[in-house]
């Protein structure tokens, strides 16, 4: 059955048109992913900026038509942090309406079994103790899963966007920085004990944890056949964060694997990464492409 699922992030919108059967993805037909930034500046004033919401409804209406184009009857549209935090959500909400594109602003405990039910598509994650984590623009979310079945889901106030509002990433990351940036993070985290869960094995989603796996493998284009599944020791993580914070921003650009847009956000993200694992007490983390986008559209397919 063919099925369409929008993620309204904070940092990108990502559209997925999929062959959907018994909860699992057969053949992706169509994606799309189109950074928009749309909750920058947000933690500042507490608004969507006017030029970040016509962009964003820009990109949606054109994955409207695409959805239109193919016939789809079965699709969602799904909202995370930055809608839900917004002061003026309703403007964009407004925006969206004239267009006949009506969306869902979910919570984090929901965007959280979303992204288990993306994974379980793509992972075998049935046998383990395992530590789901989703880094986004807006927030992370935290996800344990106890042979199979989610047994706890936290949502953090970390995001990308966010920490790239609060800490200048556009030029070479000195220590002092990365050190301010890791106690952040150390701080937020520290709301979350994992002493009591026994984490066997970790399982990052979203940009910052797919952008990691194709620079280790030098991805020139991007498969998420190769990403799915692909493990990362946590040395090499931090190779990769050392490597990128000592460019200028310039230089990051031409980086195999980065993806435009995300040069300076992808420091932060790491940052984040790393601490999750640490407080996991995990030394390697298993990537998936599949996520919140792939929950979206199954749960499209099951309406």
């Amino acid at each position: 059955m063919l099925a369409a699922g929008i993620d309204i992030g904070s940092n990108s919108f990502r559209l997925i048109i999929a062959d959907v059967e018994d909860d699992k993805i057969l053949k992706i037909v169509h994606e799309e992913r189109t950074i928009t930034r749309l909750a920058e500046g947000l933690i500042e004033c507490g608004r969507l900026k006017k030029e970040n919401i016509d962009k964003s409804v820009k990109v949606l209406s054109s994955y409207k038509k695409k959805i239109d184009e193919l016939g789809i009857d079965k699709y969602k549209f799904i909202a995370t942090s930055a809608v839900r935090e917004a002061e003026n959500a309703s403007v964009f909400l407004d925006k969206l309406a004239k267009k006949d594109i009506y969306i869902s602003v979910i919570d984090g405990k929901y965007e959280g079994m979303l992204t288990f039910n993306g994974v379980n598509a793509a992972i075998d994650i049935s046998e383990e103790n395992v530590l789901i984590f989703d880094i986004g623009g807006g927030s992370t979310e935290l996800i344990f899963v106890e042979n199979g079945k989610v047994k706890t889901v936290e949502s953090t106030e970390l995001g990308v966007v966010k920490l790239s509002n609060l800490y200048d990433f556009s030029g070479i990351v000195d220590g002092k920085t990365i050190k301010k940036v890791e106690n952040h993070v150390k701080e937020v985290l520290s709301n979350f004990d994992f002493s009591e869960e026994v984490v066997q094995k970790a399982v990052a989603t979203a940009g910052t944890a797919t952008t990691v796996a194709a620079i280790d493998m030098g991805l020139a284009d991007y498969d998420y056949r190769k990403i799915n599944g692909y493990t990362i020791d946590i040395s090499k993580i931090k190779s990769i964060l050392k490597e990128l914070a000592g460019m200028p921003f310039e230089e990051r650009t031409s980086v195999t694997g980065l993806e435009k847009g995300r040069e300076d956000l992808i420091i932060g993200g790491i940052i984040i990464m790393l601490g999750i694992l640490n407080i996991a007490g995990i030394n390697k983390v298993a990537i998936s492409d599949f996520g919140v986008r792939e929950g979206i559209v199954i749960a499209a397919a099951n309406n």
